[in-house]
């Protein structure tokens, strides 16, 4: 008995040309880092934006705006797998993730990414929002101005409101789930 042949050669759901992937998305994802200066107890604030290559938004406005009634009810899950490309939203660096936790402690922010699940303009701690799309602030922009001035600019700009850690199955199974409203 003959064993049949396979027609094509399988390929991976995330390559990098993303035709027909089941992650076609691109988001900028915004680390906000906002910090007192003991000299002048003013705040400061760096932005660390991350482009993020092959994900999957789901957003579901239409759906919460019929269920609940509320204008501004609407939502996002974003499907983001382990191996996704991401680079520096300014250089085009490549960078890694790092836990929420490391990432705030690290020195070397520059080379590294993360989810945070905060609120905006906490001192001392840093925040986390995306933008479906490369969002970037118009080049001047002042650093403690680019979350608004995105914000402002952008339609589809979401603060996170939860992240699973999917770290089970295969490689190519192990992804983050986050949502964002």
């Amino acid at each position: 008995m003959s064993v049949p042949r396979r027609m094509h050669v399988p390929r991976r759901m995330n390559t990098p040309s993303r035709a027909g992937s089941m992650f076609p998305h691109t988001v900028t994802v915004y680390n906000i880092e906002v910090e007192t200066d003991p000299n002048t107890m003013k705040s400061v604030v760096t932005n660390h934006i991350t482009i993020l290559r092959g994900v999957l938004v789901n957003a579901s406005k239409g759906v919460n705006v019929r269920a609940s009634g509320l204008e501004s009810a609407d939502a996002v899950t974003m499907y983001v797998p382990f191996s996704v490309e991401a680079v520096d939203g300014v250089t085009g660096k490549g960078k890694t993730y790092l836990p929420s936790i490391d990432f705030w402690r690290s020195e070397e922010k520059g080379d590294h990414w993360t989810f945070t699940i905060s609120e905006k303009g906490l001192v001392g701690h840093g925040y986390t929002f995306f933008v479906k799309g490369e969002a970037l602030p118009p080049e001047g922009t002042k650093p403690n101005l680019v979350a608004d001035v995105v914000e402002g600019n952008f339609p589809d700009v979401y603060h996170i409101t939860k992240i699973d850690t999917l770290d089970f199955g295969s490689p190519d199974m192990q992804h983050w789930e986050v949502g964002g409203v």
